[in-house]
Formats: structure tokens, sequence, C-alpha cells
């Protein structure tokens, strides 16, 4: 469906002590299950690093507002424990790494898909900056074109399942696109269509007119929701 209901949304970048990652798994089944029960969320969908780093997680988080983040899902008692168990367990090789974002577009889940929560969907996060803030509208601006087609094509001609353009609200440089397609081999697919390359391959790479530098993340889903209609909202109904 078309994304107008979550306005802010974090990726996180996990890095865990080495062989964590089992014990992440463990501990992200009970967060992803009192998220979806979060009056104010939208997604909380989490994969394994895919670029040489397996005790790494990328994470999805959405809220319909950033309060959402900041305060509703760690205000819980299970948020709670499960952090204490990182602690304690020093389950943590550094800090977390968290990109915030307001929405700049796209979609996250599509007509037609029968497993949109998908616990085996391959996902790209892929970071763009902008030679300086201005740019950046026109950066979006091209991302945004893209989603917009992608969309339009049949789900089954790449696979592709979500396609969230992301503005970042503290680097004013940055703007990311995340997609999420069924299969490794459908977003190889989805990357050497005539679409992706004349927007990220020519409009958008790297060291041309709009773009300075990017950056892109591979991970596979073991686990989360995404793009659920907001508790307030269905309470409201």
């Amino acid at each position: 469906m078309e994304l107008n209901g979550p306005r802010f949304f974090v990726v996180a970048r996990v890095v865990g002590s080495p062989g964590s990652f089992k014990r992440w798994t463990e501990l992200l089944v009970h967060l992803c299950k009192v998220s979806a029960t979060e009056p104010q969320g939208n997604s909380y969908y989490w994969g394994r690093d895919l670029d040489g780093e397996p005790d790494t997680l990328w994470g999805l988080e959405g809220y319909s507002h950033a309060v959402g983040f900041f305060m509703g899902h760690p205000a819980s008692d299970v948020f709670k424990t499960q952090m204490a168990f990182v602690d304690s367990e020093n389950l943590l090789k550094q800090d977390y790494d968290l990109h915030h974002y307001d929405l700049a577009g796209g979609w996250l889940t599509r007509a037609g898909d029968a497993d949109p929560d998908s616990k085996e969907s391959f996902v790209v996060v892929h970071h763009f900056w902008a030679k300086d803030k201005v740019l950046r509208d026109a950066l979006l601006g091209w991302l945004n074109v893209l989603a917009k087609k992608t969309l339009v094509g049949p789900l089954g001609e790449w696979g592709v399942q979500s396609c969230g353009v992301l503005r970042e609200c503290n680097d004013q440089r940055l703007a990311t696109l995340w997609v999420r397609t069924k299969t490794e081999s459908d977003f190889k697919k989805y990357q050497a269509s005539g679409l992706h390359q004349d927007i990220l391959a020519n409009e958008l790479k790297s060291g041309g007119h709009i773009i300075a530098r990017t950056e892109l993340h591979r991970s596979k889903t073991f686990n989360g929701h995404i793009d659920q209609l907001e508790l307030c909202n269905k309470n409201d109904a």
C-alpha cells in the first residue's frame, strides 16, 4: 500500500559481539512481538548482514510519530528486559548506529504480495549523500521517480516488495533508498533493469552532478513485521 500514515523511520545497524547473532535472534522474537502491539508502531523488521559481518543486524523501525520510537517503544517492560540481557551479556561490539528519517515517499508493501511480512526477503539499504543540502531535493526527486515507476511494474517482474524513500533528519545531505525483494537474484534483476540503471547508475551515480558518494548494505530478513496499520488508527476506525 502507499505510505501515507507513518512519518518517522529509523534504520538501525546493530554490530553484535563475535558469535552473538543467535542470541540476538532470540531477544528479537520478544521485541518484534511487543512492537506489533504498540499504538504508534508501523514496522519492526530485522535482517542479518550479508557483507561479511555475520553478527551485524540491520533493522527498519517505523512509527506514526517520532514519539513512538523515543518514548513508546523503549518504555515497555519487554524492551527493558531484553536490553538488560544485551548489557549483561555484552552483546554489542559497539554502540548502536542509527539514522533517523522523515518519510519522503515510496512504499513498503504492495497489492498482490502474498507474504508482505516475509521472513526470507533480501533487503538493500542504499545511502546517497548529495553534494550539498540543496541538491538533496533533486536526489529525493529521482528516488521518488524510481519508487513510483517500480510500483507500476508487476510484482513478478523483479520481485520488489518494498521501495521506500527516506530523508535523514540530522544529515541534510543524506537520503536512503530502502529496497526489499523476494530473493537476492530478484534484486540483481532489478538492479540490472533499464529503470534502475537510468536513475541510479546515471542520474544518481557517485561523483556525478548530484551525488558525492553512496553506500550499499545488504541483509537477509529473519523476523519482524512491516507496514502494519497503527493500532491507534484501528481503534479510531
